[in-house]
């Protein structure tokens, strides 16, 4: 829900005679403030998703603004305004091919307008829309953690447009850099970058932080869209953010705000299945039986289980020095086939047979029983979620 560009364009265009000329394609692009550059070694010092003005009085050619244009660019900008006058006469080809080339909105502004005009009325802009983002935000936590709640939170989302009977769709991303220090900060930076990316696909979105994760809220967003969306953002950060690890946990895209927080549980157990298996996105929809111990809120019920049925191997292979649970893990990924085991191993199956025994005494499981066969797969289960 941050200010689009093309918000601000439409707004500015009159008053202010405000012409797009190249990087019609960037025109979505979210807008956190605006600043007057005049030195191009500034852009250097900026965050990303900044409106840059510039009336090129430092310069005595054009010649540097395709320079800085691709400085800002580089830096993530979300677009330049030049405030044609004196110092910059005309807008050289270079620049306008480069900008359209790369989808980056250039502007003019004519000289007579007042700069300091502009500048007030897009920041109070920018206030007002960030305001209007935490009282979302609020609203959408209430509607999460306390969904019986309903005064708290319909009547407002409501007033921006979020109908109640729309679907909802949760994401949790946990971001962790290789910097901890500065751990704050970069989530506050990769907000902004996550943000751009699910604003093309969408306004009807929120997202807040809390406890060091970043909660994404989705309305009227299809299945296909957020699919998109989230491999968007993954190929982002894999391109251009080797910084971070990035985790994603999806719910379920449910009908009606009222089933938010059902999805938002889902997405929370989805991160962290994400986390503990390393996957950069996990879809709650595609966790089959996991669902079921995930939803187990009590997790000593399910290290009772684990340490009833595999405890002792896991033990003995620690004191003992031996790959039974491995073993044993394989064998039951391979349809229980001893002759798949040995050939994965590179041993004889007379030595995988003996494994089985082992085991079989060791744990007082019999595999060859179907029964105990899926306590053991059950248990596994539960080794991968504790």
């Amino acid at each position: 829900m941050a200010i689009r560009l093309e918000k601000l364009f439409k707004q500015a265009a009159h008053p202010y005679e405000m012409k797009l000329i190249a990087g019609k394609g960037g025109i979505g692009n979210i807008i956190n403030w605006v600043h007057m550059i005049e030195d191009d070694q500034v852009a250097e010092f900026l965050r990303g998703n900044e409106l840059i003005i510039t009336t090129g009085i430092a310069h005595n050619t054009e010649a540097w603004l395709n320079g800085f244009a691709h400085r800002l660019f580089h830096n993530q900008t979300s677009g330049l305004i030049l405030n044609v006058g004196p110092y910059i006469n005309t807008v050289p080809q270079d620049v306008i091919d480069f900008c359209d080339q790369s989808n980056f909105p250039l502007f003019t502004i004519p000289w007579h307008i007042r700069l300091v005009d502009v500048t007030r009325d897009f920041c109070r802009r920018i206030i007002k829309s960030e305001q209007t983002e935490i009282g979302l935000s609020s609203a959408f936590k209430n509607a999460i953690f306390f969904p019986e709640d309903v005064s708290q939170y319909q009547a407002q989302l409501e007033r921006h447009g979020f109908n109640a009977s729309s679907y909802f769709c949760a994401v949790v991303l946990s971001i962790n850099s290789y910097d901890e220090s500065r751990r704050k900060e970069d989530i506050a930076a990769v907000r902004f970058r996550i943000e751009n990316v699910v604003n093309r696909f969408g306004d009807k979105y929120n997202i807040f932080s809390q406890d060091n994760r970043l909660n994404l809220v989705l309305a009227k967003f299809s299945d296909k869209d957020i699919a998109a969306c989230m491999n968007s953002v993954i190929e982002y950060y894999q391109s251009c953010r080797p910084g971070y690890k990035l985790h994603i946990g999806i719910g379920q895209n449910v009908e009606g705000l009222s089933n938010l927080a059902r999805s938002y549980k889902q997405a929370s157990s989805a991160l962290h299945m994400a986390v503990k298996s390393d996957q950069a996105r996990v879809y709650y929809q595609q966790l089959g039986i996991y669902k079921i111990l995930l939803s187990t809120e009590d997790s000593t019920v399910l290290s009772e289980v684990y340490n009833d049925v595999l405890g002792k191997l896991a033990d003995y292979d620690v004191a003992k020095n031996t790959d039974y649970m491995s073993t044993l893990k394989v064998y039951l990924e391979n349809d229980a086939s001893v002759q798949a085991v040995a050939k994965l191993s590179f041993v004889h199956r007379n030595t995988i047979n003996y494994k089985l025994n082992k085991i079989k005494e060791i744990t007082g499981y019999d595999i060859a029983r179907e029964e105990d066969r899926l306590k053991i797969m059950l248990a596994f289960m539960i080794k991968d979620i504790l």
